[in-house]
């Protein structure tokens, strides 16, 4: 198998699987899709070639963006694509046993379902089994969530009566990466969550085109969403869950690529007459959204610079350069950064 993914609708009511598989030395992928409302069945597959397997995330993205959808995304082991996709394909079996099966040598969804769902199904048997058990038809589709570790009490925020607050230095690092990637940046202490999510969006280039959370020892903040136990990061400060020098956050970005910065509170600094936030340090370019993580990032930089590589004119067109001499990522500008923030203030 080279790629187990779950593309997930935040209402809960959808999800679509996207597996590809290496057969003779040929690529072939399968999308399914699976409507949770009625137990999780498998309603619609679709074989894609291997040819066009390079776009398929950035198309399914793109559909979702033009119908107003906003997704979550998830890499699967392999282990729990099959579980996932064993769980579809039965739900779906039983439902058309339930109506008296298709008639023979017609599939009510036009050519294909079936005959896919029965592919599918070979291909998923070779996949490492499951560690929890075979799904029982209508139960909930997802892990028992592992028990709550109560947060530390949030300290009070800053009273006006307090006076302004102190200018944080943080450095913010992206886990994993070699060489690394990092930006140091100043800004007040009571700067909000909210306002640091978009700080480290801009330093980074990201796009903010993915979810986001931040892990503090009294909790994680985010969009508010109790069923994952984010709390809303708007009303929350920085030095409410960063007191001092050496207190260290986490911030996830992108439930699916998992781009997992740290962020480090390194000094706390006098106010000058300076405009806040300013960038004053980094190293690299972030890497392109979409593109798989960090494995993802470290195989495109690999393809990048071998122009011999079968993937490489596919990689350029994904990222909309002309030539390979446009992609640097060792790039970073200051000053760039800078200009940036300053037209966020």
């Amino acid at each position: 198998m080279e790629v187990g993914r779950r593309y997930s609708d935040v209402t809960g009511e959808t999800s679509m699987l996207f597996c590809a598989f290496e057969r003779a030395g040929r690529s072939h992928g399968f999308i399914l899709n699976v409507d949770h409302v009625e137990c999780h069945e498998a309603s619609d597959a679709f074989l894609v070639p291997g040819e066009t397997l390079g776009g398929i995330d950035a198309m399914i993205r793109a559909d979702a963006a033009e119908s107003g959808l906003t997704l979550t995304v998830e890499d699967l082991d392999p282990a729990e694509l099959r579980w996932q996709l064993e769980r579809a394909l039965d739900a779906r079996a039983v439902h058309d046993e339930e109506d008296g099966g298709p008639e023979p040598g017609d599939d009510p969804d036009g050519p294909g379902y079936h005959l896919l769902a029965a592919l599918l199904r070979a291909r998923a048997s070779v996949l490492p089994e499951p560690s929890r058990p075979p799904a029982e038809h209508g139960a909930d589709a997802r892990p028992a969530p592992p028990p709550a570790v109560p947060a530390a009490k949030l300290p009070a925020k800053r009273k006006r009566s307090d006076g302004p607050a102190p200018i944080y230095q943080i450095k913010i690092s992206l886990y994993g990466v070699e060489p690394p990637i990092w930006r140091r940046v100043e800004l007040p202490g009571d700067t909000g969550l909210a306002d640091l999510h978009r700080i480290v969006q801009t330093v980074f280039d990201w796009e903010d085109y993915h979810l986001h959370v931040f892990e503090t020892p009294y909790g994680s903040f985010g969009v508010a969403d109790p069923e994952l136990g984010y709390r809303a990061e708007k009303p929350v400060t920085l030095e409410q869950v960063a007191r001092e020098p050496g207190a260290e956050l986490g911030y996830l970005y992108d439930f699916g690529d998992s781009w997992e910065h740290s962020i480090l509170v390194e000094k706390v600094l006098d106010r000058q007459a300076v405009p806040y936030p300013r960038c004053t340090g980094g190293e690299r370019a972030a890497p392109p959204e979409d593109c798989g993580g960090v494995g993802g990032y470290q195989e495109l930089v690999e393809v990048l610079a071998d122009p011999a590589h079968p993937e490489h004119q596919d990689q350029l067109e994904w990222l909309g350069l002309p030539s390979a001499a446009d992609f640097d990522p060792a790039h970073f500008d200051l000053a760039e950064v800078n200009r940036f923030l300053a037209a966020d203030r």
